[in-house]
């Protein structure tokens, strides 16, 4: 058998094409001995037509290994019993309609059998008498005589049930209220009508998980927390590290919240539970602008997925965040620097006695400021400066050209050999590739000297020392210096002074 893409095979003078697919570990008892994989026949020879019905092929294949999957979880529950004394209302609904499923599938199954005049007849009477009873004894309200049912059937789902009285009274109530609408839907099949399983027994979870839905199994075809975010950062190329990062916190918190909650999949989040997950957000004291932040960017998340079609909806499609009066916008607004802040950053020792970082940032301490304030640029734009970027035009003066200089696959695409690996970063956007003259005051402060005695020493970047963060930002090193020497050049006007 020879493989002609993944998962699809061909064998035989015609070219029959086949899809082969290996029997996880966890259920090979659940076929015959040495049996390893699992080959199914496409029943054609044209490999484009092979390829659309391999898709459908491969998943029934792992439909059948997830139904295998779980028959062997749930066939260990009853082994190891889990004790219960209380379930709360929704719990015994869901157990009530699994058990009333059960039943209506194989009343189903049975009737597509086949059954004789006799057995019919046999059957119909048999309802008719088990609803009079059952019905009786709920109009009566003597639901403990089902108890003994009720506990059964959750022993054989791996339950021990043990309520108090007053509580097996409950429990029983409502579970004979779904016996008896069961019993009901028999008897409508009985005379003739149709009735649907999933119209009036929807799928539900198998009990056992309905209590300790920590205990659900993997399912290898669910998708995860990781693989949904997996996809979200695989869709756009290059996409920054910050990006993903600051992407990962509202994720997590997402998915922390869920699993206190007793989730564990992206798919089980509602669109009520996210606005849970909001307001638990603003009762831990995040900001507004936070939140909402946050909330778009789960937002964001979702919706490649569901585009991607790993997920079938979003749920944070209309959540909403909140809104932040206009008072206090006005109120935390970051205030620029004015004349006496700049007075005195650039009049402090850095720039008028020649002092240094003693980090990695060395001369950037002096010109990145510099440069940002005279040019407006940005201080990623400015770290990653080459030499070549420093241009004069007789006609017009000197400028920087601020241009990308992406690295790794890209960089084939970009004429600067000279550039080191370690040095090239991509810009903001497309508008930041642009010229800025550069002015007069610059030069008075020697900007030529700098660049040529950086050239003399080897390198063809502004600030050879740089180098880039775990964030990927070269002017990573630089923002943290300037961050804490602000406030102890300045401390009455940038915050508190360090210690």
């Amino acid at each position: 058998m020879k493989s002609i893409a993944e998962g699809i095979y061909t064998r035989g003078k015609g070219g029959n094409k086949y899809v082969r697919r290996r029997i996880p570990a966890g259920i090979l008892a659940a076929y015959p001995a040495n049996k390893t994989h699992i080959t199914r026949s496409l029943r054609t020879t044209d490999s484009r037509e092979a390829k659309e019905r391999a898709r459908v092929a491969l998943a029934r294949i792992d439909a059948e290994f997830k139904l295998h999957f779980q028959k062997r979880d749930l066939g260990l529950v009853s082994l190891f019993p889990k004790r219960v004394t209380k379930l709360d209302d929704e719990q015994l609904q869901s157990i009530a309609r699994y058990w009333s499923r059960q039943v209506l599938l194989t009343d189903e199954r049975h009737r597509q059998q086949g059954l004789d005049d006799d057995e019919f007849d046999e059957l119909g009477a048999q309802l008719v008498s088990q609803r009079a009873e059952l019905g009786r004894m709920l109009a009566q309200g003597k639901s403990m005589n089902v108890f003994p049912a009720l506990r059964g059937f959750l022993h054989l789902t791996g339950l021990d049930f043990d309520p108090e009285p007053e509580e097996a009274k409950r429990a029983s109530y409502i579970f004979l209220r779904t016996v008896v609408e069961t019993l009901d839907h028999q008897l409508a099949r009985q005379r003739g009508e149709v009735v649907h399983c999933d119209a009036v027994a929807a799928e539900t979870q198998h009990p056992r998980y309905v209590v300790a839905p920590e205990q659900k199994p993997v399912d290898p075809n669910e998708p995860t927390w990781e693989k949904v975010f997996d996809t979200w950062r695989d869709h756009s190329e290059n996409r920054p590290k910050a990006t993903t990062i600051a992407s990962q916190t509202p994720w997590r918190e997402l998915r922390g919240f869920m699993e206190r909650k007793g989730l564990h999949w992206p798919a089980e989040v509602t669109a009520l539970l996210m606005t849970e997950f909001v307001t638990s957000m603003r009762d831990r004291g995040l900001e507004v602008p936070t939140i909402n932040e946050r909330i778009s960017k789960v937002r964001a998340i979702y919706k490649i997925a569901v585009g991607m079609h790993v997920l079938k909806a979003n749920p944070a499609a209309e959540t909403l965040g909140f809104k932040q009066s206009s008072v206090k916008k006005r109120r935390k607004r970051r205030l620029p620097f004015d004349d006496r802040d700049l007075a005195l950053l650039f009049g402090s020792e850095v720039f008028v006695q020649h002092k240094r970082s003693r980090g990695q940032s060395g001369e950037a301490t002096y010109w990145i400021p510099l440069l940002m304030f005279y040019t407006g640029a940005r201080p990623e734009e400015v770290a990653g400066l080459a030499l070549s970027d420093l241009v004069e035009v007789p006609e017009l003066g000197w400028h920087l050209n601020i241009v990308d200089r992406p690295c790794g696959e890209d960089r084939d695409l970009f004429e600067d050999e000279d550039v080191p690996e370690s040095h090239r970063r991509t810009l903001k956007n497309a508008p930041s590739v642009r010229r800025i003259p550069v002015p007069p005051q610059l030069l008075d402060l020697g900007l030529l000297r700098y660049v040529e005695w950086v050239r003399a020493n080897g390198s063809t970047v502004f600030f050879p020392t740089l180098s880039k963060d775990w964030h990927g930002k070269l002017a990573g090193a630089f923002s943290k210096f300037f961050g804490r020497y602000k406030r102890m050049t300045c401390p009455g006007l940038f915050g508190p002074a360090e210690t």
